[in-house]
């Protein structure tokens, strides 16, 4: 089932053909990167003067608007959204940690976790309810 990621802030697709594209900084250097939009598939594009060091933090933005792309769910996490084309959607929460490999798919009625390091975040409160109770 094919999937369409966009932007939570702008809408504006970040798939426009098979790769995510989004925007980086690591560090003073900036800039684009391209994900698998599948999920568990952690082979990353980026260009040679954009070298990730394992284990630092990244920022991810949206490359149309430039939109901040951290998780409300934790300090350590991305988030974008996505829809399916059968219907229905959510978001994708993942991990910003340079080398980590963890990534939730949050839907209404479910959350999906892959990656070796998903067990990091496990306990984080994705659907956000109970929260200030």
């Amino acid at each position: 089932m094919k999937r369409k990621f966009y932007c939570p802030k702008c809408d504006a697709t970040l798939n426009p053909n098979v790769k995510i594209v989004l925007a980086v900084v690591s560090g003073d250097t900036r800039g684009l990167i391209l994900l698998s939009p599948q999920p568990g598939n952690y082979q990353v594009f980026l260009p040679e003067e954009l070298v990730l060091e394992e284990g630092k933090k990244l920022d991810f933005y949206c490359p149309a608007c430039q939109a901040c792309l951290n998780s409300t769910v934790d300090e350590n996490l991305a988030q974008v959204a996505y829809r399916s084309e059968g219907g229905g959607g959510g978001r994708v929460d993942f991990s910003r940690i340079a080398g980590e490999h963890a990534t939730y798919f949050v839907s209404q009625d479910e959350i999906r976790s892959f990656g070796e390091n998903a067990e990091t975040y496990g306990t984080r409160n994705f659907f956000g309810s109970g929260e200030g109770e």
